[in-house]
């Protein structure tokens, strides 16, 4: 006959969630992920035998109803944390990908703030850019070599996840 989950193990899995957002945000499916794998980690361990994916769906359900675990909140909150860095857009979409944001709740945070015309700050980019021009210049000096190194420019900005239009506004930045 097997067990079944007592408040005590349901208020067990809650204080683990609650340790964990008191570090750093989470989305919902990364909790789901980061509690259910302690069962996985510590199989042998007797806290976390009731730690299940329907168990712990249960509890971020109840937490979720009571404002604790919000995903639109905390893609808000990735987005405000990164949009003045070095990454561009596409390389912030990325980052919340990783992180489990929902793909729908990206879009809308990013289609949001793209709507409001709010513009990132190029400064930490283009001090970057910057530093990667001038290591340029050295490595193919003289102006036979421009054109490879504004090549060489536009990859490095587009691997920072910038789009065309942004990669243009930050070499006239440097160039200027």
């Amino acid at each position: 006959m097997q067990e079944l989950p007592t408040t005590e193990d349901f208020n067990n899995i809650r204080q683990k969630i609650i340790d964990y957002l008191s570090r750093q945000g989470f989305s919902e499916r990364k909790l789901l992920q980061k509690v259910t794998d302690l069962k996985k980690n510590y199989p042998k361990t007797k806290r976390y035998f009731f730690y299940t994916r329907p168990n712990v769906q249960k509890v971020i359900d109840e937490m979720k109803q009571e404002g604790y675990i919000d995903d639109l909140k905390y893609a808000k909150d990735v987005l405000r944390q990164l949009k003045d860095r070095k990454d561009g857009i596409q390389r912030i979409r990325q980052k919340m990908y990783r992180r489990l944001i929902p793909e729908k709740i990206i879009s809308e945070v990013l289609g949001r703030w793209q709507q409001q015309g709010t513009k990132q700050d190029y400064s930490i980019i283009v001090r970057n850019a910057m530093q990667k021009k001038k290591r340029l210049e050295e490595k193919y000096p003289g102006k036979k070599n421009e054109y490879d190194r504004n090549q060489r420019m536009y990859a490095f900005l587009a691997q920072k996840g910038y789009l065309p239009d942004d990669i243009d506004k930050i070499i006239n930045l440097l160039n200027n």
